[in-house]
């Protein structure tokens, strides 16, 4: 579990997101800019990774997004031991862990969201300062996704790198109950769920073709 905190820091970007202009995904180009231009994608990763809040809405897509087509993306490492070391409530191993496993993705939600909850519970060196700095990168991560499409109907789906970035969109920034089922509309998954305490049953599309194409090209 993800503390209270945490959620209500989150769940403000979907209602941020409402109101702010989408910014159309663009992946042909993405691409060409990263693959052709990688020291430029370098210094904007840096620029994320120092929580650097001048970046725009473009750069950050494009930091988010054009990890996908670097060496580094492997979406099937979703790091097990953290999450069982964080169940456990080994914070000191997810501590020691999750620096390396950030290094390897540093544009993973999930793995954002985990040094959050950890460093504001003080554990770890200098953990106020690397609290803040993920709070922002986690920030401006679900921002991205947000901001990459409407989410409530399958022509304007939430673009993520992983499926596991779209849990964390659902259980952690939205906050849903759980989720009731999925169907396949094309390249668009949609989800079916309900918010604790409720019935309704309300539906949000995510395109997450990056890792579907990845991973048909490289299998293990």
């Amino acid at each position: 579990m993800i503390p209270l905190k945490m959620k209500k820091l989150l769940a403000i970007l979907l209602l941020i997101g409402a109101f702010l202009p989408l910014r159309a995904i663009d992946y042909r180009q993405i691409e060409v800019d990263v693959t052709m231009h990688p020291a430029r994608y370098k210094a904007l990763l840096d620029r994320f990774v120092a929580a650097d809040t001048t970046l725009t809405s473009d750069e950050m897509a494009t930091v988010y997004y054009g990890f996908a087509f670097t060496p580094s993306y492997e979406p099937r490492d979703t790091f097990p031991e953290i999450h069982a070391a964080y169940d456990r409530k080994d914070y000191e191993e997810v501590a020691r862990l999750i620096g390396p496993a950030l290094e390897l993705n540093p544009v993973s939600l999930d793995l954002s969201i985990l040094a959050l909850a950890v460093y504001e519970r003080g554990v770890g060196e200098t953990p106020g300062k690397k609290a803040l700095n993920m709070a922002i990168r986690s920030d401006m991560i679900a921002g991205a996704i947000l901001k990459s499409g409407h989410g409530t109907f399958a022509a304007s789906p939430f673009y993520v790198i992983s499926d596991i970035d779209r849990r964390r969109i659902l259980n952690n920034v939205i906050g849903i109950g759980h989720v009731i089922g999925t169907d396949r509309l094309g390249d668009v998954e949609a989800v079916k769920f309900n918010f604790p305490c409720h019935s309704r049953q309300h539906i949000l599309y995510f395109d997450n073709t990056l890792e579907e194409n990845y991973l048909k090209t490289h299998p293990r």
